[in-house]
């Protein structure tokens, strides 16, 4: 089996233990941290101690046919299992392999972004806007995330510059896999991403405070820039 290059390091230069196992990539802390989470545990804006990025090996057609009759109890449990405080951990679910994740760190002035993705793009390669594949209802359950990104980063930000970071992530990731030359599954035009893609974003409440995620901004590029290399190096693993 080929070695993966791009492995997260145990411990995160901006904080932050990294536990990595066959089906999960958990991060903890030992302080209260920030974090914008996309995901069905604690999703929002939220307080946390931990983020994880979990693997669903198997399938189901109903959010209640997950351990726990839904995504948040199934990611609860998982965490409960390592006795880590629930209510501060968010929490992401894919069908991607963690065995093929991708860490990526980025340094620019005082600036400092670290990612770690998971990702696959052959079934859910999509172009927003290509139309959709399902219609929430009922209980009714999508495959899940498969473009996943846990960030983190040695800065504080704004609760309105954290909503900001998420359109900068999702620009590098369109600009990813256009560099990439990945096709959307409808259109066969160029992927702007997955249908099913995720993200957390974590700060550090300690750090300097600012106010601009965009891409002009020295930490807007940061961002955009270790984004960008983490899926790049994802693509490398997936070959």
């Amino acid at each position: 089996m080929q070695t993966n290059p791009y492995t997260a390091p145990a411990e995160l230069i901006t904080g932050g233990r990294v536990t990595t196992t066959i089906n999960s990539i958990t991060v903890d802390f030992d302080t209260i941290h920030y974090a914008i989470c996309t995901g069905p545990l604690h999703g929002g804006l939220h307080h946390v101690m931990a983020v994880r990025n979990q693997q669903l090996a198997f399938f189901v057609e109903t959010e209640k046919e997950l351990p726990g009759g839904s995504a948040a109890n199934y990611l609860a449990a998982e965490f409960e299992q390592v006795d880590l405080p629930v209510n501060f951990c968010s929490g992401l679910l894919t069908s991607a392999s963690m065995e093929k994740h991708a860490y990526a760190k980025v340094e620019q002035g005082s600036v400092i972004v670290e990612v770690i993705a998971t990702a696959g793009f052959e079934a859910t390669a999509h172009r927003a806007g290509d139309g959709y594949l399902y219609e929430e209802a009922d209980g009714s359950f999508h495959s899940p995330g498969t473009i996943n990104l846990l960030i983190f980063t040695n800065k504080a930000l704004t609760d309105g510059a954290m909503v900001r970071a998420l359109i900068t992530v999702t620009e590098a990731k369109a600009a990813a896999l256009a560099d990439a030359g990945k096709t959307s599954v409808v259109s066969h035009n160029i992927a702007t991403g997955t249908a099913t893609d995720r993200v957390i974003l974590t700060i550090d409440t300690g750090g300097e405070i600012l106010t601009d995620a965009g891409t002009f901004s020295l930490f807007g590029d940061t961002l955009a820039k270790a984004v960008r290399l983490a899926l790049a190096r994802c693509v490398e693993n997936l070959k």
